[in-house]
């Protein structure tokens, strides 16, 4: 598992590739162990398959979408970086915000 020190903007996208690809690959292992389980232990786990799924294709959408905008030479980008982000977080959300995945139901 690579740390905040191990990760430089050099080799960011390939870090965060195989961060995801590595989870993406323990979420399916459970499943295919709760597939082979038997009796009372299978029933009490078996309702987390579908979830699990869920998680191993939703990080391998956010792959998708990784491979598309990390630069094939992400250095040249790192230039005058800055390493801290300043995000101003909402005060309120309005009654109509949706969260999402929200679809009233």
């Amino acid at each position: 598992m690579a740390s905040a020190r191990d990760i430089s903007m050099g080799n960011y996208c390939d870090s965060i590739f195989d961060e995801l690809t590595d989870m993406r690959s323990r979420a399916l292992d459970l499943v295919s162990c709760i597939e082979q389980m038997q009796g009372e232990d299978k029933k009490l786990v078996k309702s987390h398959i579908t979830h699990l799924r869920d998680i191993a294709n939703l990080i391998e959408w956010k792959l998708e979408i990784l491979t598309k905008v990390c630069p094939a030479d992400w250095t040249k980008y790192s230039k005058g970086a800055e390493n801290l982000v300043s995000v101003k977080v909402p005060e309120s959300f309005d009654s109509e915000f949706a969260a999402a995945g929200d679809m009233g139901g």
